[in-house]
């Protein structure tokens, strides 16, 4: 290697961590905008209880346990504040970024590996769910990893990148079903791959896959039981046209809306996808078949195994989960920088997409899950004698959790006909009955949390309301987010009944 050379390297690796640094800078701004929404409140409540009792209450969920593991980790370190357990999530795109950068060069090129991360810093659905306190940015690390060492293990045949395979498997595996799904299809297309090859690696994949599945033996039998329960429910919605196809769009959106600046990035990359697709497998003039063919393989046959399951057993095809597989969304726009030699027009297309994804994400970092903490400060400021709230729905329950002074009591209201999406047992501070008449006195003065518009569990509020008077009805309209004519359908209106309890049932709707 000559001087040259060495300086080229340096060079590219200053500039790697320039993109680093920005993305770290980036990625953790805004993040504390929003307040903690139901599933971040369950996370945050389940890393507080032990790792014995946590695999007991995930398996009333439907999550496997690594994230949250790694989660109780930092926050046994750093805390649990809000910062701390969304900046979890931040650390999984900068891993992300890290691995596609190191372990990227070997499948791309030292300046493939910076066209990949510069497209990855572009995806607003990463800088989204940046600010989630859940799996999902850990999840596209593990499938990321899953991706890039099955195309490097079929290229180098070495032992060592078969075990980053089955590592990365493994996790992809313990932190979310859809890691599980596209893992399985990233092994099974690399077992057919080597099988049709006739390559000599074949017999020591097929040991190394049988001990991956043997070390996910022990959470295979909690996912029977969460398939056996999501039979007889399931929050996600049945699967429509608008669902499979928002799963190619929703990847480059304001969170749940189309932006302006979206489209170009939508054209771009799906023209470039196109491009590469022609010149790989029709007219043959790039040698990136395998590579290319893994990373649709992975995408295409997750979302269509999910797409089956949800048609024919049970609807699972959320955009949300895409989040496990969205990288490989980039692959072939990175190919496709890698092939082409025109710097003018790799520059255009590569600063377009950054500086709309950029726009997209700072816009989406403005987003609110709802006004939890206003809705408590207005009770306390406005009803200081209520010191009980009822909750027929989880939404509001967990985040009220989280912001309720001391004083106040939350109860969770169950009885044999609510429909339940989130296990409640995390939160130790979130009573459960099923009837008011067990908590409160006759003529005490107490509150009932629902959103607006809200159709689940209407029955529960129906009967909490015909056993009260009600004395006043407050919406609390989220006063965080600039409220456009796009956003409006999407801010969330906390409605506050102000009630009384009557025993005799003098009143009712």
């Amino acid at each position: 290697m000559n001087v040259s050379d060495n300086i080229t390297i340096h060079k590219e690796r200053i500039l790697f961590f320039v993109i680093l640094a920005f993305s770290t800078l980036f990625y953790l701004f805004n993040i504390n905008f929003s307040d903690l929404w139901i599933d971040e409140t369950f996370t945050k409540a389940l890393v507080n209880h032990s790792f014995i009792d946590m695999i007991g209450l995930l398996k009333n969920d439907f999550h496997p346990p690594l994230y949250f593991f790694g989660l109780k980790v930092f926050a046994a370190i750093f805390g649990s504040s809000t910062f701390v357990i969304r900046s979890f999530s931040v650390l999984g795109i900068l891993s992300i970024m890290v691995l596609g950068y190191f372990a990227g060069q070997r499948l791309f090129g030292k300046s493939g590996a910076l066209y990949f991360c510069l497209l990855t810093l572009s995806l607003p659905m990463l800088a989204s769910y940046s600010h989630d306190a859940r799996m999902y940015t850990w999840a596209a690390f593990s499938v990321t990893g899953v991706f890039l060492y099955a195309a490097l293990f079929i290229s180098s045949n070495k032992r060592k990148d078969l075990i980053f395979l089955m590592v990365f498997s493994l996790a992809a595996a313990y932190i979310h079903y859809y890691g599980l799904i596209a893992a399985f299809w990233a092994n099974f297309f690399v077992a057919v791959w080597l099988l049709v090859k006739k390559s000599n690696s074949w017999r020591i994949y097929l040991v190394h896959a049988f001990i991956t599945a043997l070390l996910y033996l022990p959470w295979l039998f909690v996912l029977f039981y969460h398939t056996k329960k999501a039979q007889e429910f399931f929050w996600v919605p049945a699967i429509t046209w608008q669902t499979f196809f928002s799963c190619f769009i929703l990847p480059f959106t304001q969170k749940f809306w189309i932006s302006l600046y979206s489209l170009p990035m939508i054209f771009i990359i799906y023209s470039l996808t196109l491009w590469v697709l022609y010149r790989n497998y029709i007219v043959k003039k790039d040698r990136q078949g395998m590579v290319l063919g893994l990373s649709l393989f992975i995408f295409g046959f997750t979302l269509l195994t999910a797409t089956v399951i949800s048609i024919f057993f049970q609807p699972v095809l959320y955009h949300r989960y895409i989040m496990n597989i969205v990288i490989m969304l980039l692959v072939p726009p990175t190919l496709f920088f890698i092939a082409v030699k025109n710097k003018w027009l790799k520059g255009v297309l590569i600063a377009v997409l950054l500086i709309c994804g950029i726009i997209v994400s700072l816009k989406a970092s403005y987003f609110s899950y709802g006004p939890y903490k206003q809705s408590i400060d207005h009770l306390h400021k406005t009803y200081p004698e209520i010191k009980n709230i009822f909750h027929v729905f989880e939404v509001s329950a967990g985040p009220f959790v989280e912001y309720s002074n001391p004083d106040i009591n939350n109860y969770w209201f169950k009885n044999e006909q609510t429909i339940v999406f989130t296990n409640m047992d995390v939160f130790p501070n979130l009573y459960t009955t099923d009837s008011i008449g067990n908590v409160l006195n006759n003529d005490e003065l107490f509150c009932v949390a629902s959103f607006e518009n809200l159709p689940f569990n209407e029955k529960n509020l129906k009967q909490i309301l015909s056993e009260s008077q009600v004395l006043r009805v407050d919406t609390i309209v989220d006063n965080k987010t600039k409220i456009d004519d796009i956003m409006a359908a999407y801010v969330h209106k906390m409605v506050l009944y102000i009630l009384k309890y009557q025993t005799l049932n003098r009143n009712s709707l």
